[in-house]
């Protein structure tokens, strides 16, 4: 398997995201609209995977902003020639981020009896985003700005990162497997998971996404999220909604 240099660079440890001051951040929307990412297969392959779900509100194909599209396609172009990006979810409505949020919820609540409210939504949106489509403080998702990918070869098998999408354990965080190597030898399969994660990671972060760091396949460029991580003083996306001829709302 093909690696640059830089891919061989661990993942930074991140411990200090915080929805609290995400929010705070200012909005200077840009105006961009979204733009399908369906029409690429040769860069993309899109399987939006809470409409495969059956997820009430999900559409059909994936969204994102015109800047984050070019991004996107240019990151797309700095994989090795055998691989590609498999869109899950890209511009998420806000009735789609209300099941999300309220499923984990119930699950978490569940899973952990004795915690109360608070504790609950703060163990729920290291997942999933509380559902806002507050101007001053979107859902991520919402602003189409945020993206969830992985890499697949050229026979369409993804490549191995530890954890399914979604996955909602301590394994899912991007750093994980820096972290498991500074206590002991990894297996040969955790080696591949941990040169693949990285793979993912800097090819991103190079052309200028910023990435989750609970969820391995979520990266954000122009939103909240990214102005915060990337210490930016504001981001550029806001709330969004795709343009159609004969429904006008999401």
């Amino acid at each position: 398997m093909y690696f640059t240099d830089d891919c061989q660079k661990p993942i930074p440890v991140s411990n200090h995201f915080q929805w609290v001051e995400v929010k705070k951040v200012k909005i200077e929307e840009s105006g961009e609209k979204l733009l399908s990412l369906n029409l690429i297969p040769e860069k993309f392959i899109t399987r939006p995977q809470y409409f495969i779900q059956g997820i009430e509100g999900a559409l059909p194909e994936c969204f994102i902003r015109e800047s984050a599209y070019d991004k996107l396609l240019e990151a797309a172009k700095k994989l090795p020639e055998r691989y590609r990006f498999l869109i899950y979810d890209a511009w998420r409505p806000e009735k789609v981020q209300a099941v999300l949020y309220q499923r984990l919820k119930d699950e978490v609540g569940k899973k952990f009896p004795g915690k109360n409210e608070k504790e609950i939504h703060r163990l729920v949106e290291e997942y999933v985003a509380f559902p806002s489509n507050n101007r001053e403080s979107p859902s991520p998702h919402l602003t189409g700005g945020a993206v969830d990918l992985t890499i697949i070869d050229d026979e369409g098998k993804k490549l191995e990162m530890g954890t399914e999408f979604d996955d909602t354990r301590e394994e899912a965080h991007s750093d994980y497997y820096e972290r498991e190597e500074k206590k002991r030898e990894l297996t040969e399969k955790e080696k591949v998971i941990l040169q693949n994660r990285r793979l993912l990671y800097h090819t991103l972060v190079h052309v200028g996404f910023m990435n989750y760091p609970y969820e391995w396949w979520h990266y954000d460029f122009g939103n909240q999220s990214w102005a915060y991580i990337a210490n930016k003083k504001s981001a550029f996306y806001g709330v969004a909604s795709p343009e159609f001829r004969w429904k006008h709302k999401y």
